[in-house]
């Protein structure tokens, strides 16, 4: 029983390491989003198990009016992360993914993605250097105002290289 107990024990402290090196907060989690909504756009967050689902209702004419973004990040300039994730939306929907600063000028620091989401599942995974970078006030952000309709994101990580 003791031999079973110290395996287990290895299993359990790996995979913690594995993941303690994420940046980023669970996807899963209401706490670890920041849904922000502008301007005549509508938007709604759930947690469904293992992901999260935002919900875009109403679109204007600018994207960025609904925003979901993960904060205090401390990235660092010239260094390199990759960041990883799964999402998928029924409607098939564009959305932006990027790196920016979370204080005026709102700039970004080195990575900008559109991607197209489909019915399943898919993976996507995004290498970047990181430029301009302000102190503990960057942030990761999937722009959602594009269109309207449901995208689902889990298994989201940013690591540097």
């Amino acid at each position: 029983m003791k031999s079973l107990f110290f395996v287990c024990a290895i299993v359990a402290s790996a995979f913690v390491a594995a993941n303690s090196d994420n940046l980023l907060k669970p996807a899963n989690k209401e706490e670890s989003w920041r849904l922000e909504v502008a301007g005549d756009s509508k938007a709604a967050m759930k947690i469904d198990g293992d992901s999260v689902v935002f919900e875009t209702s109403t679109v204007d004419s600018t994207d960025w009016h609904v925003q979901a973004v993960q904060t205090d990040l401390d990235l660092k300039d010239g260094k390199s992360y990759t960041i990883k994730f799964k999402a998928k939306s029924p409607d098939n929907v564009s959305i932006t993914v990027n790196a920016m600063i979370d204080q005026e000028d709102w700039h970004q620091i080195g990575f900008n993605e559109e991607v197209q989401l489909g019915k399943e599942f898919k993976d996507f995974s995004f290498d970047f250097t990181a430029s301009d970078t302000v102190t503990k006030k960057n942030r990761i952000s999937f722009v959602l105002g594009g269109s309207k309709g449901q995208v689902s994101i889990k298994e989201l990580t940013l690591k540097s290289k």
